[in-house]
């Protein structure tokens, strides 16, 4: 009989367990970059990337950031296209710099978005309308998320140290979390209604159940600066990353640190963080891309970057040809 977790999730035994890790840390040994594109419009201006999210199916992703604007893109069309420019299917401009984007996973064409000005705002991703404008934080809002087991709620978390709970079927929030530092990113769990993690500038980890939003479940601590991302592996586990350079992987069962990740350099940026349940992406400041596997705490690969005016040069020396 399968031995579950209190998620019902498999456990595995010792020798089972080794010879997973194993396959899994050996199974990749480069990167491919498959396409490259271009965020702004304006030669030599600031260009950030502040979020990149794919859409329910894959088949759509849409990038935003400090040009104002949110560019949805057809992903085959992309990575099958070999051309210098790539044009988005759809492009919406906002009034403020944005932070973060999240999909409906639910509702295709439902997007959320939040902004330097606090406001997070709902869109229909497809006709470009926005659908509805939240505007209760006093401050810049650093993240959005839609819950993905019930598609009407969304969370977001900002400097004004709260977090927010919204509903897309009325226009003010419907529970708020006072926190007692600015609010850098907040995540729903994957397989629950009321469970949310979120990280702060306080060095620490939340983690809550919105059944009871005056308690926290557990305070995760562990890291030395600011957590900018927090992302669950599974409904028990959550990874978080931090301007000191790590990442952390926590057990929400026993609030403990599990393992820590090191390798990649971040002591400044919000430099992203994804993860597939397995595997774990993150930024470098070091103009690289570095992937761990949740198994071991060393380094998996690394990929590095490019400098865009080498690119640049590249293409117009492969034109002169």
């Amino acid at each position: 009989k399968m031995r579950l977790n209190r998620f019902n999730e498999p456990l595995q035994d010792g020798a089972e367990k080794f010879g997973d890790t194993l396959i899994k840390a050996t199974q990749f040994s480069d990167f491919r970059t498959l396409a490259t594109l271009t965020y702004g419009d304006v030669p030599n201006g600031s260009s950030i990337v502040s979020s990149i999210e794919f859409a329910r199916d894959s088949d759509y992703f849409a990038i935003a950031g400090v040009t104002k604007k949110i560019k949805i893109y057809d992903y085959l069309s992309v990575i099958n296209n070999s051309v210098d420019v790539h044009y988005p299917v759809k492009e919406m401009s906002c009034t403020s710099k944005i932070s973060c984007i999240s999909w409906n996973s639910f509702h295709k064409t439902q997007m959320a978005s939040s902004d330097y000005e606090g406001i997070i705002t709902l869109w229909d991703a497809f006709s470009g309308d926005k659908t509805a404008v939240f505007q209760e934080h006093e401050k810049r809002c650093w993240s959005v998320d839609f819950n993905s087991v019930d598609p009407k709620l969304l969370v977001s978390g900002s400097d004004d140290a709260k977090v927010k709970i919204w509903s897309t079927e009325t226009d003010h929030s419907e529970i708020s979390i006072e926190a007692r530092a600015n609010v850098c990113c907040v995540k729903f769990s994957p397989t629950s209604r009321h469970h949310l993690a979120f990280g702060s500038a306080d060095h620490c980890v939340h983690y809550y159940d919105l059944r009871n939003p005056k308690r926290h479940l557990g305070i995760l601590k562990g890291h030395r600066k600011a957590v900018s991302y927090t992302k669950f592996l599974s409904g028990e586990r959550v990874v978080s990353a931090s301007t000191d350079s790590q990442l952390k992987l926590w057990d929400l069962e026993g609030c403990s640190c599990s393992r820590t990740f090191k390798g990649h350099a971040n002591e400044k940026n919000f430099v992203g963080l994804a993860t597939n349940g397995e595997y774990i992406a993150c930024g470098s400041e070091n103009n690289s891309v570095c992937v761990y596997y949740e198994g071991l705490s060393k380094l998996l690969l690394m990929h590095k970057f490019s400098s865009v005016k080498h690119l640049l040069v590249t293409r117009a020396r492969g034109r002169d040809f």
